[in-house]
């Protein structure tokens, strides 16, 4: 797979060919609004408004066809520095930028423009969109804004650009082949594991091949710990409050754990990790600097507080 995020070039083009997905958006849904739109390990995305009108499958050829067109009148990519009043002047009917803005500290602002379109954005970008032309747009899903589940879900389009057609073409069969290998849809053909929504979303229940994997996969890691000097333990699958506080994951990890229980005016919570009562069992006895390295291993289920964009 390319390196998105750390090639330079290959970076600038995406984030470019952002902008141009963003455009054509702009001139399907004149009532678009626009979030942000990095680029990502896979290509891109835009984070979109589009107020009452979610996008389907069915839209992201329409799309596609008007970014073909924006990339063949080929327009060039424009640097412009204002202030923040005046940025805030320029977007002030797009309440997402206006919150970008807000974030920023004063001083010189950037936008980049092409054509009719004009973004807020720190750059750099291609000098033209004709070189965003070899694209394709991959998926759309929604996406709360800022990541907080309590705000209102965008739209958000992904997709990839190469810097030639053959790079772009191989890249998508990359894709197909992924596809393939997808773990979801093997889990479901091959009988490995299901979801129920009455057990719980995220919940994995083992089939019975999928229990024998697990089962021989678990033999295995054992056997080799045991070849390494490990002792096997088993601790409980969930902790007192006070031990995360101890251990500095309350402080720090609170938000990806499961809320606690309240027991017998204790409280509880779904273990996140086995480290801090491996350290609770290492600190019941005193070990002479000869008992080191002290080996224990476990294999244990831990419980992550996740939100359900991350699950999938």
């Amino acid at each position: 797979m390319s390196d998105f995020l750390n090639d330079k070039d290959l970076n600038t083009l995406n984030h470019s060919c952002a902008h141009v997905l963003a455009q054509a958006v702009k001139h399907l849904y004149p009532q678009a609004k626009f979030w942000v739109g990095p680029v990502v390990e896979e290509g891109f995305y835009y984070d979109i408004d589009l107020g009452d009108q979610t996008i389907s499958d069915d839209d992201l050829p329409k799309i596609e066809k008007e970014m073909k067109k924006i990339c063949k009148d080929g327009k060039r990519i424009v640097r412009h520095e204002v202030s923040k009043e005046e940025a805030l002047e320029e977007f002030k009917d797009d309440e997402y930028k206006l919150d970008l803005i807000n974030g920023l500290e004063d001083g010189t602002i950037t936008t980049y423009s092409q054509g009719d379109f004009t973004d807020l954005c720190r750059g750099p970008h291609v000098e033209t969109v004709k070189l965003c032309k070899n694209f394709k747009l991959i998926k759309h899903s929604g996406a709360y804004w800022k990541g907080d589940k309590n705000n209102k879900v965008l739209q958000r389009i992904y997709g990839v650009c190469f810097p030639t057609k053959e790079e772009l073409e191989a890249h998508l069969q990359l894709l197909e082949e992924a596809k393939e290998r997808d773990h979801r849809r093997l889990g479901k053909e091959l009988g490995i594991f299901m979801f129920a929504d009455i057990v719980g979303k995220g919940l994995p229940m083992w089939l019975p091949n999928g229990f024998t994997v697990r089962r021989l996969l678990s033999d295995y890691i054992m056997n080799k710990e045991l070849e390494l000097g490990y002792e096997h333990v088993m601790t409980p699958s969930l902790g007192n409050v006070k031990l995360y506080k101890k251990s500095g994951h309350w402080a720090h990890y609170k938000d990806d754990m499961f809320p606690a229980m309240e027991l017998d005016d204790e409280a509880y919570v779904l273990r996140p990790m086995n480290c801090p009562h491996h350290m609770v069992m290492y600190k019941s006895t005193l070990h002479s600097y000869r008992d080191l390295p002290v080996r224990i291993a476990e294999i244990a289920n831990d419980f992550r507080f996740e939100a359900s964009g991350a699950l999938t």
